[in-house]
């Protein structure tokens, strides 16, 4: 891993953001600098001026610009979108930056706490398909129960599931989070692990001895217009169920009888925001002689009652207007492509060249469906591969590769805890 230079990240961002940011953060430019001067001088003034911070001061500074740094990337600013609701002022924000980095550093100006939350989510997606991760899939659900009272009373059973026998009583904690872009529900919880002593400095620059209670995390994410939850556990099988159990009673309100799938899920709601590529993509679509990309059909579910599908599917033309430009071309773009509706079902088309003057333009259909399932296998290896190129560029496609892990586990789910 390269070492943070938060002088790079200065470098990255425009001086307009910075100027935005330091002001926020009560920091000035010296005495001889003003945010007229030319970029190259504005750089360095800015590098000299955090270089010269107090201890203090600029702990606080190079801990925020280092967590900025983590999240400028395709995966950071998903995860930013991701946290904000539909009608959020970011979302117009992000089409007027430049780079990943001046998003993320703009969020963290102007809402640090949502930014905290889109950690959460972008640490949840950097384990799906490592060890502990389970992707399960469950009948599509009408409806989730997760008013304070749902999750105070699973994370009193859950407590009560992870006490040993006759042992003191484990604490939970629930934080729960809307993946708004995703159109799923995220489930950050902690439960206590077995007492430890840890050896610590105090205010006098010795060391003691002190007694902590420390979590063992876990996490879930439930997408109910599909019924895929991934679910991320220390411990095996046995406490993969017991999760299930109480997330079924509690959440679902029903026994569920997950099956267990391998293969990534799509975010096909993140096909609404168009085709371009980010600057980080390896994808050239010159050398592919792709002319043109369209969403050419998409079926859309409500997440509101009374549940219902409907199947947009524009004149099938290369000119003609494709999903998006359909319904905003008949004003019914902010429903059924916004937060009232996730895309279930999408076709993407892909438009060719012509290989010769006078031959006929090759056309290539990504069908996916937001589970998992595609028609990737049943193309040749090198469309499969572009298309599974744009995928993943596009951020629709995980590229999840799951680890070898025992999941077998004899004891009870307090016993793992320990």
């Amino acid at each position: 891993m390269v070492a943070f230079n938060y002088h790079q990240l200065i470098r990255q961002v425009p001086p307009r953001t910075w100027q935005f940011y330091l002001g926020s953060r009560k920091i000035e430019l010296p005495d001889d600098h003003d945010w007229a001067m030319p970029t190259e001088k504005l750089i360095s003034a800015m590098i000299e001026v955090t270089d010269a911070l107090d201890a203090d001061q600029g702990k606080h500074i190079y801990s925020e610009l280092r967590r900025v740094h983590a999240m400028s990337n395709r995966q950071g600013v998903d995860a930013l979108r991701n946290i904000a609701s539909p009608d959020a002022a970011l979302h117009e924000d992000f089409l007027k930056f430049s780079s990943d980095a001046e998003r993320a550093l703009w969020v963290m100006a102007n809402w640090p706490d949502l930014f905290s939350a889109a950690e959460a989510i972008f640490g949840v997606n950097q384990r799906i398909g490592k060890r502990g991760w389970k992707r399960l899939h469950v009948p599509p659900s009408d409806m989730l129960f997760r008013d304070h009272e749902d999750i105070r009373a699973l994370e009193l059973a859950l407590a009560n599931a992870f006490t040993p026998r006759k042992g003191t009583p484990r604490a939970c904690q629930i934080d729960s989070l809307d993946r708004h872009l995703d159109g799923g529900l995220q489930l950050g919880i902690l439960i206590e692990d077995n007492a430890q002593r840890q050896l610590e400095f105090g205010e006098d620059n010795r060391a003691y001895w002190r007694d902590v209670r420390p979590p063992m995390g876990m996490d879930v994410v439930i997408y109910p217009a599909s019924g895929v939850i991934d679910i991320l556990a220390p411990g095996g099988s046995k406490t993969q169920k017991t999760m299930l159990d109480h997330l079924g009673k509690h959440i679902f309100r029903k026994v569920l009888q997950p099956q267990s799938i391998k293969q990534p899920m799509f975010f096909l709601n993140r096909l609404r925001d168009g085709f371009d590529l980010f600057d980080d993509s390896q994808v050239d679509l010159g050398a592919h002689r792709v002319e043109r990309i369209r969403l050419s059909q998409a079926k859309v579910r409500s997440n509101r009652t009374p549940h219902c599908d409907y199947v947009i599917k524009p004149p099938g033309d290369k000119e003609a207007p494709d999903v998006v430009d359909c319904v905003t071309s008949h004003r019914v773009d902010h429903s059924l492509m916004s937060q009232g509706f996730n895309i279930v079902d999408a076709v993407v088309t892909l438009y060719f060249l012509p290989v010769e003057h006078g031959k006929a333009s090759r056309v290539l259909h990504i069908e996916l469906k937001q589970t998992g399932i595609s028609n990737l296998r049943a193309m040749d290896d090198a469309d499969s591969k572009l298309a599974e190129a744009l995928l993943l560029a596009w951020g629709v496609m995980q590229s999840a590769r799951p680890e070898t892990a025992s999941t077998v586990v004899t004891g009870s789910p307090a016993e793992a805890l320990s």
